[in-house]
């Protein structure tokens, strides 16, 4: 005879994106005990690259009557980059939720990116957000960044455990 085991032990249940303009790492949590598990990291290097090393051109001219002035564009290179990156792990969130990867997702992001990357969550990924914070924890491993994860989350209310040090 066959058993069954039942689901939530087998996938983890809640998904911790850790992130900012060119880097982010992905962590299955322990909605128990608060422990993390690192399971992807995305690089980003253009985000970091100089502004002169993203765009070749140099600003265009208007013209208005006889005056003329530079024209520079609305969203500079690294904006453009930052949300591609956004709308990459975005992308990928995405098919994990499709997938039942997790069943809530917590956003840890610096800002402004963490604004960008709510704007790119398609609606099924952004009904299993559980919270969203503006802080940059990439930096961080191990039981400080999973002290800081908790923090964090108790400062907006989300009641989740620490763990165990």
């Amino acid at each position: 005879m066959m058993t069954i085991q039942s689901i939530r032990s087998v996938q983890p249940l809640e998904a911790v994106l850790v992130a900012n303009a060119s880097r982010a790492r992905l962590f299955d949590r322990d909605a128990e005990n608060g422990a993390m598990r690192e399971t992807a990291s995305f690089v980003h290097p253009q985000s970091r690259m100089k502004g002169r090393e993203l765009g070749r051109d140099r600003p265009g001219q208007a013209f208005k009557g006889e005056s003329r002035t530079a024209y520079e564009a609305p969203t500079g290179p690294h904006e453009k980059e930052a949300a591609a990156f956004a709308r990459e792990l975005a992308q990928r969130l995405g098919v994990m939720a499709q997938t039942r990867r997790y069943s809530r997702l917590v956003l840890l992001a610096s800002t402004p990116f963490l604004g960008e990357l709510k704007k790119e969550l398609d609606s099924h990924t952004s009904r299993l957000l559980q919270a969203t914070v503006a802080v940059d924890l990439t930096t961080f491993d191990g039981a400080e960044l999973e002290h800081r994860v908790a923090e964090a989350l108790q400062e907006t209310g989300v009641a989740m455990p620490m763990a165990a040090d």
